[in-house]
Protein backbone atom coordinates (compact mmCIF):
# COMPACT_ATOMS: atom_id res chain seq x y z
CA UNK A 1 0.00 0.00 0.00
CA UNK A 2 2.91 2.56 1.00
CA UNK A 3 4.27 1.95 -2.37
CA UNK A 4 1.16 2.78 -4.25
CA UNK A 5 0.72 5.91 -2.35
CA UNK A 6 3.67 7.32 -3.11
CA UNK A 7 3.31 6.81 -6.91
CA UNK A 8 -0.23 8.19 -6.77
CA UNK A 9 1.11 11.37 -4.79
CA UNK A 10 3.62 12.00 -7.73
CA UNK A 11 1.41 10.94 -10.48
CA UNK A 12 0.60 14.04 -11.69
CA UNK A 13 4.09 15.72 -11.95
CA UNK A 14 5.03 12.52 -13.73
CA UNK A 15 2.57 11.44 -16.14
CA UNK A 16 2.83 12.25 -20.12
CA UNK A 17 -0.21 12.46 -21.88
CA UNK A 18 -0.50 11.25 -25.42
CA UNK A 19 -3.58 12.10 -27.42
CA UNK A 20 -4.29 10.04 -30.16
CA UNK A 21 -7.27 11.33 -32.60
CA UNK A 22 -8.50 8.72 -35.27
CA UNK A 23 -11.03 8.46 -37.59
CA UNK A 24 -14.42 8.31 -36.78
CA UNK A 25 -15.18 4.27 -37.06
CA UNK A 26 -13.83 1.44 -34.63
CA UNK A 27 -10.73 0.28 -35.45
CA UNK A 28 -8.38 2.63 -34.69
CA UNK A 29 -10.40 3.61 -30.91
CA UNK A 30 -10.55 -0.17 -30.42
CA UNK A 31 -6.67 -0.95 -31.01
CA UNK A 32 -5.11 2.63 -29.27
CA UNK A 33 -8.18 2.35 -26.21
CA UNK A 34 -5.93 -1.30 -25.32
CA UNK A 35 -3.10 0.72 -24.21
CA UNK A 36 -4.37 2.66 -21.54
CA UNK A 37 -4.21 -0.31 -19.58
CA UNK A 38 -0.38 -0.51 -19.74
CA UNK A 39 -0.16 1.17 -16.61
CA UNK A 40 -0.35 4.42 -14.28
CA UNK A 41 2.45 6.32 -15.61
CA UNK A 42 0.91 7.85 -19.01
CA UNK A 43 -2.34 8.92 -19.81
CA UNK A 44 -3.62 8.18 -23.25
CA UNK A 45 -6.91 9.73 -24.70
CA UNK A 46 -8.48 9.19 -27.69
CA UNK A 47 -11.18 11.57 -28.48
CA UNK A 48 -14.47 10.66 -30.14
CA UNK A 49 -15.42 12.60 -32.96
CA UNK A 50 -17.32 12.37 -36.16
CA UNK A 51 -14.51 12.81 -39.02
CA UNK A 52 -12.93 10.68 -41.68
CA UNK A 53 -11.14 13.31 -43.85
CA UNK A 54 -7.38 14.86 -42.54
CA UNK A 55 -8.30 18.08 -42.51
CA UNK A 56 -11.54 18.19 -40.47
CA UNK A 57 -9.26 15.28 -37.85
CA UNK A 58 -6.31 18.47 -37.68
CA UNK A 59 -9.22 20.87 -36.68
CA UNK A 60 -10.27 18.91 -34.23
CA UNK A 61 -6.48 18.32 -32.86
CA UNK A 62 -5.87 21.50 -32.51
CA UNK A 63 -9.10 22.57 -30.90
CA UNK A 64 -9.28 19.31 -28.49
CA UNK A 65 -5.39 21.31 -27.66
CA UNK A 66 -7.12 24.56 -26.85
CA UNK A 67 -9.96 22.91 -25.01
CA UNK A 68 -7.00 21.59 -22.96
CA UNK A 69 -6.19 25.31 -21.66
CA UNK A 70 -7.46 25.92 -18.21
CA UNK A 71 -7.10 29.38 -17.73
CA UNK A 72 -3.80 30.29 -17.96
CA UNK A 73 -2.12 27.05 -17.51
CA UNK A 74 -1.67 24.49 -20.55
CA UNK A 75 -2.79 21.14 -19.94
CA UNK A 76 -0.46 20.15 -22.49
CA UNK A 77 3.04 20.39 -22.12
CA UNK A 78 4.56 19.47 -25.36
CA UNK A 79 8.16 20.25 -24.01
CA UNK A 80 7.82 17.59 -21.28
CA UNK A 81 7.06 15.03 -23.70
CA UNK A 82 3.33 15.73 -24.20
CA UNK A 83 2.01 14.29 -27.78
CA UNK A 84 -1.05 14.32 -30.19
CA UNK A 85 -1.08 12.01 -33.12
CA UNK A 86 -3.41 12.82 -36.05
CA UNK A 87 -4.67 9.09 -37.34
CA UNK A 88 -5.78 8.84 -41.14
CA UNK A 89 -6.06 6.90 -43.65
CA UNK A 90 -4.82 7.59 -47.39
CA UNK A 91 -7.87 6.53 -48.87
CA UNK A 92 -9.12 8.85 -51.95
CA UNK A 93 -7.98 11.77 -50.15
CA UNK A 94 -5.60 13.43 -52.68
CA UNK A 95 -1.95 15.37 -51.81
CA UNK A 96 -3.53 18.53 -52.05
CA UNK A 97 -6.25 17.47 -48.52
CA UNK A 98 -3.01 15.80 -46.89
CA UNK A 99 -1.31 19.03 -47.29
CA UNK A 100 -3.73 21.29 -45.95
CA UNK A 101 -4.31 19.39 -42.95
CA UNK A 102 -0.55 19.23 -42.11
CA UNK A 103 -0.39 22.57 -42.79
CA UNK A 104 -3.60 22.95 -40.28
CA UNK A 105 -1.57 20.40 -37.96
CA UNK A 106 1.28 22.81 -37.34
CA UNK A 107 4.33 21.68 -35.19
CA UNK A 108 1.96 20.66 -32.50
CA UNK A 109 0.02 17.61 -33.98
CA UNK A 110 1.75 14.57 -35.38
CA UNK A 111 0.81 13.55 -38.90
CA UNK A 112 0.23 9.91 -38.66
CA UNK A 113 -0.72 8.36 -42.37
CA UNK A 114 -1.78 5.01 -43.27
CA UNK A 115 -1.57 4.21 -46.77
CA UNK A 116 -4.02 2.64 -48.09
CA UNK A 117 -5.47 2.20 -44.81
CA UNK A 118 -5.00 1.41 -41.34
CA UNK A 119 -5.51 -2.22 -41.39
CA UNK A 120 -2.04 -2.11 -43.52
CA UNK A 121 -0.36 -2.00 -39.61
CA UNK A 122 -2.23 -5.29 -39.19
CA UNK A 123 -1.06 -7.32 -42.13
CA UNK A 124 2.97 -6.01 -41.47
CA UNK A 125 2.41 -8.31 -38.05
CA UNK A 126 2.75 -11.35 -40.25
CA UNK A 127 4.17 -10.65 -43.37
CA UNK A 128 6.30 -8.13 -45.07
CA UNK A 129 4.70 -6.38 -48.24
CA UNK A 130 6.53 -4.20 -50.40
CA UNK A 131 4.41 -3.27 -53.53
CA UNK A 132 1.29 -1.04 -53.50
CA UNK A 133 -1.70 -2.17 -52.26
CA UNK A 134 -5.87 -1.25 -52.19
CA UNK A 135 -7.72 -1.21 -49.31
CA UNK A 136 -9.36 -4.33 -50.20
CA UNK A 137 -6.37 -5.84 -50.90
CA UNK A 138 -5.00 -5.18 -47.44
CA UNK A 139 -8.43 -6.52 -45.95
CA UNK A 140 -8.23 -9.79 -48.06
CA UNK A 141 -4.88 -10.62 -47.58
CA UNK A 142 -5.23 -9.60 -43.95
CA UNK A 143 -8.43 -12.39 -43.43
CA UNK A 144 -5.72 -15.13 -44.56
CA UNK A 145 -4.04 -14.44 -41.04
CA UNK A 146 -7.37 -13.21 -38.88
CA UNK A 147 -9.71 -15.32 -39.56
CA UNK A 148 -13.00 -13.22 -40.45
CA UNK A 149 -11.58 -10.06 -39.79
CA UNK A 150 -14.15 -7.33 -38.89
CA UNK A 151 -13.07 -3.80 -38.17
CA UNK A 152 -15.32 -4.18 -34.63
CA UNK A 153 -12.90 -6.67 -33.59
CA UNK A 154 -10.28 -6.46 -31.06
CA UNK A 155 -7.24 -7.71 -32.21
CA UNK A 156 -4.86 -6.36 -29.75
CA UNK A 157 -4.29 -9.58 -28.30
CA UNK A 158 -3.97 -11.68 -31.41
CA UNK A 159 -1.01 -8.77 -32.59
CA UNK A 160 0.69 -8.32 -29.50
CA UNK A 161 3.27 -11.22 -29.86
CA UNK A 162 3.78 -10.34 -33.44
CA UNK A 163 4.47 -6.71 -32.49
CA UNK A 164 8.24 -6.32 -32.80
CA UNK A 165 7.96 -7.81 -36.27
CA UNK A 166 5.00 -5.51 -37.51
CA UNK A 167 7.47 -2.14 -36.01
CA UNK A 168 10.58 -3.38 -37.99
CA UNK A 169 8.76 -4.29 -41.67
CA UNK A 170 7.01 -0.50 -41.34
CA UNK A 171 10.56 1.19 -40.41
CA UNK A 172 11.73 -1.06 -43.44
CA UNK A 173 8.95 0.83 -45.46
CA UNK A 174 9.81 3.85 -44.04
CA UNK A 175 13.44 3.18 -45.66
CA UNK A 176 12.45 2.38 -49.03
CA UNK A 177 10.40 5.51 -49.65
CA UNK A 178 13.21 7.87 -48.27
CA UNK A 179 15.40 6.06 -50.54
CA UNK A 180 13.49 7.10 -53.55
CA UNK A 181 13.18 10.72 -52.39
CA UNK A 182 9.12 9.97 -51.67
CA UNK A 183 7.36 12.05 -48.50
CA UNK A 184 5.87 9.72 -46.11
CA UNK A 185 2.97 11.62 -45.63
CA UNK A 186 1.37 11.56 -49.21
CA UNK A 187 -0.34 9.44 -51.95
CA UNK A 188 2.80 8.25 -53.11
CA UNK A 189 3.70 6.56 -49.84
CA UNK A 190 1.33 3.52 -50.74
CA UNK A 191 2.43 1.07 -48.65
CA UNK A 192 3.30 2.69 -45.81
CA UNK A 193 2.14 3.04 -42.27
CA UNK A 194 3.59 5.78 -39.52
CA UNK A 195 1.42 3.73 -36.46
CA UNK A 196 4.86 2.19 -35.39
CA UNK A 197 6.01 5.18 -34.99
CA UNK A 198 3.13 5.55 -31.97
CA UNK A 199 3.39 2.32 -30.47
CA UNK A 200 6.93 2.71 -30.19
CA UNK A 201 6.30 5.48 -27.77
CA UNK A 202 4.16 4.05 -25.94
CA UNK A 203 6.19 1.02 -25.18
CA UNK A 204 9.30 3.40 -24.12
CA UNK A 205 7.16 4.27 -21.53
CA UNK A 206 5.30 1.72 -20.24
CA UNK A 207 8.47 -1.28 -20.88
CA UNK A 208 7.56 -2.77 -17.08
CA UNK A 209 3.56 -2.64 -17.88
CA UNK A 210 2.13 -5.99 -18.51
Amino acid sequence: MGGYGRRKKGRRETKRVFVIVCEGGETEPIYFNRYKERGLNLTIEVPKNKYTDPVNLAKFAKEYIKKGKQGEKERFDFKKGDKIWCVFDCDENPNEKISEACKIAGKDVIMCLSNPSFELWYLLHFVRIQSKLWRDEVNDRLKKYIRDYDKSEDVYDLLKKYRPVAIENAKNLNKKHEKTGTELICVESNPSTQVYAIVEEILKITANAP
